[in-house]
């Protein structure tokens, strides 16, 4: 249980903590200049408001990003980050962590996609020697996770492990602090309850509690998959998991109740969820697992990943030539495609984006 109060987690000592992570890569952009400008005055009137029981999270911005898919990003003023980086650094994160299971794999310190994968093809190899190339994956991937997430469900799990009343209704106004639109959730038929604009349902991409709540709320699939139903190969990544069983009926009752329990949190599965058979090998995370008929692993990057890295490689080229970039830029993104590819059986692709991106003028 949660047990700090209000009071002395939100303290002026703790705001000024706050204020320096949440400025942290942001220094030169225009609303911390105007915040650090006069801080101790901005920190102040935080700090009062939130004392007096004044403070509500602000109304959002919002801006498109394409790559690698279209998503809506949503950002807030920049008190609110403060805000957001003392409850989230001190209280939530620390916390709900520590409570997930170990395949739970996103958002944590020490873990990430590349944990994720490496520990995913370890369990995978460990399967393959004990059964061969015989079992099933179940692949599983919420419909719009993040924009669907019903408020009420939500405010229910994480407020369970809160004693604070004032803490509790700060992560209340946060979460209702953003609806999905009704004419998105209308589209994907998702069902709502909320009048107008306040459809009670999803949390912003971008804001920080939001990591942790995504990170938190499917904690009871993770628990019925790992501690009921006794499966040894699972790894999640946020809303995106994959499991593996020898026994083809056992995966699809484990399906039915999974199921159970992502309906229960007001979710639903999308159409990329199905049931492959190993020999098939498995998409997960950008990589493919391809298994040979004797049992060997390789991780190949998927295809729409090679599409896009193609393309980046000639917008580097054509910048390059243009003049509009130095070499040492062209250098730094060849070192991050071998920082990606290099977890994959990638040799001849990542030699292939080497050879675009190498020029005569080198020599």
């Amino acid at each position: 249980m949660i047990t700090i109060t209000y009071e002395d987690l939100f303290d002026y000592p703790t705001l000024y903590r706050g204020h320096l992570c949440g400025r942290k890569s942001k220094r030169d952009k225009k609303p911390l200049v105007q915040f650090e400008m006069t801080m101790l005055d901005h920190i102040s009137d935080l700090h009062n408001n939130i004392i007096n029981l004044k403070y509500k999270p602000s109304k959002y911005s919002t801006f498109t990003v394409k790559i690698p898919k279209l998503r809506e990003i949503q950002t807030q003023p920049y008190d609110n980050r403060v805000v957001q980086h003392v409850l989230c650094d001190n209280v939530l994160t620390p916390y709900f962590t520590s409570r997930t299971v170990i395949d739970n794999c996103a958002c944590q310190k020490g873990k990430g996609m590349h944990y994720a994968l490496e520990r995913f093809e370890r369990m995978l190899q460990k399967h393959i020697r004990k059964y061969g190339v015989t079992g099933y994956f179940l692949k599983c991937d919420i419909l719009k996770y993040f924009p669907s997430i019903p408020h009420k469900r939500l405010s229910q799990i994480i407020c369970a492990h809160i004693a604070d009343e004032k803490i509790k209704k700060l992560v209340q106004d946060i979460i209702d602090s953003y609806h999905t639109k009704a004419s998105f959730l209308d589209k994907y038929n998702i069902p709502y309850r909320g009048e107008g604009d306040l459809t009670g349902r999803g949390i912003p991409i971008g804001n920080q509690t939001s990591q942790i709540f995504g990170v938190f709320y499917l904690d009871k699939v993770d628990r019925l998959i790992k501690e009921r139903l006794r499966i040894k190969v699972y790894s999640r990544y946020m809303d995106d998991f994959v499991l593996l069983h020898h026994d083809k009926e056992y995966v699809k009752y484990a399906l039915k109740e999974i199921t159970k329990v992502v309906q229960y949190l007001g979710l639903e599965f999308n159409s990329k969820t199905q049931i492959i058979p190993i020999k098939n090998g498995i998409t997960y995370l950008g990589f493919r697992f391809i298994i040979t008929p004797t049992g060997k692993v390789i991780r190949a990057v998927k295809k729409t990943t090679k599409k896009r890295l193609r393309w980046r490689a000639k917008l580097v080229k054509k910048a390059y030539l243009d003049g509009i970039i130095p070499i040492e830029r062209v250098s730094a993104s060849l070192a991050a495609f071998h920082g990606h590819l290099h977890y994959g059986n990638c040799y001849r692709f990542e030699r292939e984006l080497k050879e675009k991106l190498t020029f005569k003028s080198e020599d």
